[in-house]
């Protein structure tokens, strides 16, 4: 199976990041993160999430419990140590969104595979086939933000 890489043209970081700087100055910083960016990044998230509903696989004769389809999870947040240690934390993110689930071993066995089940990974392409969904959701929620705090700024 070929990689598949993906390009995105950013622009508008300089305005945005000055943007930010003052609001962190006018109202807090931890506040801006709080009615600001994790917001955001919780709205661009959620197309994985309805994408992992639809594409987790199902075992009709599972009885012991919950269903991995029933733990799934969206979080956005300030990151945290452990958040920073991973492959590919970048050390100026300044709030990171999450989608996961909470079960036992079966959604890493779905996920990655393991002897006698071949990988069935339904998060990973949830989250490469809305990549381009998610980045324009969160620019569109920040530019929208934004607005509305420079409007109230005069």
């Amino acid at each position: 199976m070929a990689k598949e890489t993906f390009t995105f043209k950013a622009e508008g970081f300089k305005e945005l990041h000055d943007v930010l700087i003052e609001m962190g100055e006018d109202i807090c910083y931890g506040k801006t993160a709080k009615k600001v960016l994790i917001p955001a990044a919780k709205a661009a998230m959620q197309p994985v999430v309805q994408t992992v509903k639809s594409t987790i696989p199902y075992d009709e004769k599972n009885r012991s419990g919950q269903h991995m389809k029933d733990t799934i999870r969206l979080t956005a947040r300030v990151p945290n140590s452990r958040d920073m240690r991973a492959q590919h934390a970048d050390p100026d993110a300044v709030v990171v969104g999450i989608v996961s689930i909470r079960t036992d071993d079966r959604g890493m066995s779905q996920e990655f595979g393991n002897a006698r089940v071949p990988a069935q990974p339904f998060l990973r392409l949830a989250l490469e086939t809305n990549a381009n969904t998610v980045v324009n959701t969160l620019g569109t929620y920040l530019a929208f933000k934004l607005e509305k705090y420079k409007s109230k700024k005069g």
